[in-house]
């Protein structure tokens, strides 16, 4: 790589980190802005992937918009303003891609509702959830707060670059090869411990909850976000792509930038809920 290209690559990291952080510290209006943008770039992404060799019935313009409906319907459901949006907005999704199996006559079709149902469970549905993480654990008046949704970033970040810096160093067993041929035993580990150690720097500025918690919590984030990586890499060697997009420059698209918090945020959610409510 050259300088200039480098010198691209890292300024655009510093722009997306920048976007990521105003989206979280911005408040509520800030998130759903910036994410909801991420979602339609995503959905945009992931379903261009799975169209690369073949239209399907059922559009990307669709899809994307509907996972774009759900996405805004939960924040009503949320800020009780709709009860009734999320359920409606998601049923009524669900109906129209029946109908379609009727009313399209493709021999495709049922592929064609499997692969947008999918990509909204991929994309839609952990975006949503991590709206949802950053309302119901932290105020008792269940209003927006960023310190669940700042710290799966700043774990999954830390674990990503650690895993990345200790496998180009001392690497030399490979990690489930056949999917991701540059990732190692040794950088899953450090990984995790450094992801262990940013969780014990911050159970000293949000004192309310115990350094076991933010222990486990890191350690969910750490492990579910190499399992959001590689299933990305899973889709991509699949459809034969280098990377999801290209519009953060020299970091690929959007995809390639959340992939590990696909997977992470509903397994935190799951982890917040039996150690917050049990």
């Amino acid at each position: 790589m050259n300088t200039k290209n480098l010198f691209a690559r890292i300024i655009a990291g510093i722009i997306y980190i920048a976007v990521i952080l105003l989206g979280i510290l911005g408040g509520k209006y800030s998130f759903i802005s910036v994410f909801g943008v991420f979602l339609a770039i995503g959905l945009f992404e992931f379903y261009r992937m799975t169209e690369k060799n073949t239209s399907h019935a059922i559009s990307k313009g669709f899809n994307i918009s509907s996972g774009v409906l759900i996405f805004l319907s939960a924040y009503l459901f949320l800020e009780n303003i709709c009860a009734l949006a999320l359920p409606i907005t998601a049923i009524s999704y669900l109906l129209i891609l029946f109908a379609s199996a009727i009313f399209i006559n493709r021999k495709d079709i049922l592929h064609a509702i499997i692969y947008s149902v999918f990509g909204q469970m991929y994309v839609t549905m952990p975006l949503s959830i991590l709206m949802l993480i950053s309302y119901q654990y932290q105020t008792l008046s269940n209003e927006y707060y960023y310190a669940f949704v700042l710290a799966i970033f700043v774990f999954i970040w830390v674990n990503d670059t650690a895993a990345f810096v200790i496998g180009s160093l001392f690497g030399k067993h490979k990690f489930i090869e056949r999917i991701s041929p540059k990732k190692t035993v040794e950088g899953f580990i450090g990984g995790i411990a450094f992801s262990v150690l940013a969780a014990i720097i911050l159970s000293k500025f949000f004192t309310d909850y115990s350094l076991a918690f933010w222990i486990g919590f890191s350690i969910v984030a750490a492990l579910f976000g190499t399992l959001g990586d590689l299933f990305e890499s899973l889709i991509k060697r699949t459809y034969e792509v280098k990377d999801s997009g290209n519009v953060i420059p020299g970091h690929g698209g959007i995809l390639d930038r959340i992939d590990s918090l696909l997977i992470a945020i509903p397994a935190i959610y799951v982890y917040l809920a039996v150690m917050l409510i049990s």
